[in-house]
């Protein structure tokens, strides 16, 4: 292999010749050190390869053996870059482009979420930026497990997180009530935990050891299947401690406080059609806004759309677009019937039973009243279901060392 390597660098060529002391020629050249292989011998003829820089020596042993030599073709690098010189601009600018590409693809350049509903994808994303992963980060410094682990932590109500990195692209995907659809498995040593606080009324467990049964009261965090399956003597003492990933199927009553008001009299905006654009172009941490014009609107919304260059679906490059709108609105005093607002609450509250109720959550008991507070329709109570509540956490293995100390 590398002998191959160094013919490329060096360059070689094949060989034709013609003769009738074919061997006395081949005999000529081993006694000068010129080196020839892939021999191919046709009666008066041969096929050969050697280095490039003994073709020229090849003219006297052909001269005292009365044999022609014709070069068939040159290989290597040299004569590569000969051949092609007017292309080497283009071949140079090529290999730039890829290198650029490949260190490209060693950062995040987007970072999305999705999943969410009491809170914003904004919300979440400004939170990652300040605390955690910024667009620019090296892939190599972001633990997605570590990440998944602090945003559980942050955000409390959220029941299930999943980070991913692809291309250059980090996916963040949360659940904020689990479903029968929910990927909960964990490759690493873990515990399932409650997600919330509930009575236990099913736990089926495929893998560790089951903590709590049916009946009991849990508070959110603690463990329902562990991860630590213990493995008894004749006298029933532990002889010693497996660490698997707990998995398992655990439904728990849970009661969700619900409140949401509809105000009889509101301001809302009315947009006039009048607007302004503009546009600004970034690229890694700078961006270029080559015009702003004046606005001279007494009240006015800044909407903004960005768009960031894109290999395929997940491959991002540090390239973007920011799209900016400025539209014109004017206040506009509304004022609702009681049974309109009535009906708006009870509508909104319709949906969010549905949306529970298509991520399987079993609706028990609905004590939400609706009534009449002032200038206000107010909805507010109690919401009993049935869902699944076990989720996965990473399980701490504590050494003999550690429990010796």
């Amino acid at each position: 292999m590398f002998d191959i390597i160094l013919r490329y660098l060096y360059g070689f060529a094949k060989i034709h010749l013609r003769g009738i002391h074919i061997n006395r020629f081949v005999n000529l050249c081993k006694a000068r050190d010129i080196k020839l292989w892939n021999l191919e011998q046709k009666e008066d003829e041969i096929f050969f390869f050697t280095a490039s820089k003994d073709i020229a020596r090849l003219e006297e042993p052909a001269r005292k053996t009365g044999s022609d030599v014709e070069v068939l073709r040159v290989y290597g690098i040299r004569e590569f870059i000969r051949k092609n010189k007017k292309r080497i601009p283009f071949v140079a600018g090529f290999i730039l482009f890829a290198v650029l590409i490949y260190i490209q693809s060693l950062f995040i350049w987007e970072i999305s979420v999705s999943g969410e509903s009491d809170y914003t994808s904004d919300e979440i994303l400004q939170h990652i930026n300040e605390y955690y992963v910024q667009t620019g980060t090296p892939k190599s410094k972001v633990d997605c497990a570590e990440l998944e682990k602090n945003l559980r932590k942050d955000f409390e109500d959220i029941a299930w997180i999943s980070c991913a990195l692809t291309g250059t692209k980090l996916s963040v995907e949360i659940t904020e009530t689990l479903n029968v659809f929910t990927d909960t498995s964990m490759k690493e040593p873990c515990n399932i935990i409650a997600s919330q606080d509930c009575t236990i009324t099913e736990i089926v467990t495929a893998s560790g050891t089951p903590v709590v049964k049916a009946g009991d009261d849990v508070k959110k965090g603690d463990i329902l299947i562990s991860g630590a399956v213990y493995l008894y003597d004749d006298n029933n003492e532990v002889l010693d401690t497996n660490y698997v990933s707990a998995e398992g199927t655990v439904y728990g009553i849970c009661v969700y406080h619900y409140k949401d008001t509809v105000p009889l009299s509101c301001y809302s905006k009315e947009y006039t059609g009048n607007e302004k654009s503009y546009y600004s172009f970034g690229a890694f941490q700078y961006s270029l806004t080559p015009y702003v014009p004046k606005c001279s609107f007494e009240a006015y919304d800044l909407f903004s759309d960005t768009s960031r260059l894109h290999i395929g679906k997940n491959f991002y490059l540090p390239f973007q677009i920011e799209a900016y709108t400025i539209k014109e609105y004017r206040l506009k005093k509304e004022t609702v019937s009681m049974e309109a607002a009535a009906a708006s609450v009870k509508e909104k509250l319709s949906r969010y039973i549905g949306n529970l109720q298509e991520k399987g959550v079993q609706i028990i008991e609905n004590n939400v009243k609706i009534t009449n507070s002032g200038d206000e329709c107010l909805a507010e109570g109690d919401i009993t279901v049935r869902q699944l509540i076990g989720i996965p956490h990473e399980l701490q293995i504590i050494s003999e060392e550690q429990t010796l100390e």
